[in-house]
């Protein structure tokens, strides 16, 4: 039994953006623990081999697969969009819950007084 190109073509899309976000979450997580400067060589680095790596991957799809391409990149876009959306509220939601309550108190404070130098 072979599966349609269109169902194969779903798939293959979603499997690479879930790849492709997976370990640009694992990077992320790597990188909250280092300094600023560290941090966004890693993850900008990491987004230019995360490209490079996906062209790769989709040439490789397109060339050995029989998908159809109309849905292989359909969902390749909007399920990257849609996880990508994801990865930042949870690395956003990550970021908040590690910060001190002390610490978002005084953010809150200085950010009702306004025209103040802090």
């Amino acid at each position: 039994m072979e599966a349609s190109p269109v169902l194969l073509g779903i798939v293959m899309g979603f499997l690479l953006s879930a790849v492709n976000v997976a370990a640009g979450l694992a990077v992320a997580r790597r990188a909250q623990r280092l300094p600023v400067n560290q941090a966004t060589t890693l993850v900008l680095t990491a987004m230019a081999l995360r490209l490079l790596a996906m062209v790769v991957l989709i040439v490789v799809v397109l060339t050995t697969f029989e998908v159809n391409r109309l849905a292989f990149a359909l969902t390749l876009m909007v399920s990257f969009f849609v996880m990508v959306l994801v990865e930042a509220f949870f690395l956003h939601a990550r970021h908040e819950k590690s910060k001190t309550p002390l610490l978002r108190r005084r953010r809150y404070r200085r950010a009702r007084v306004p025209f103040t130098v802090w």
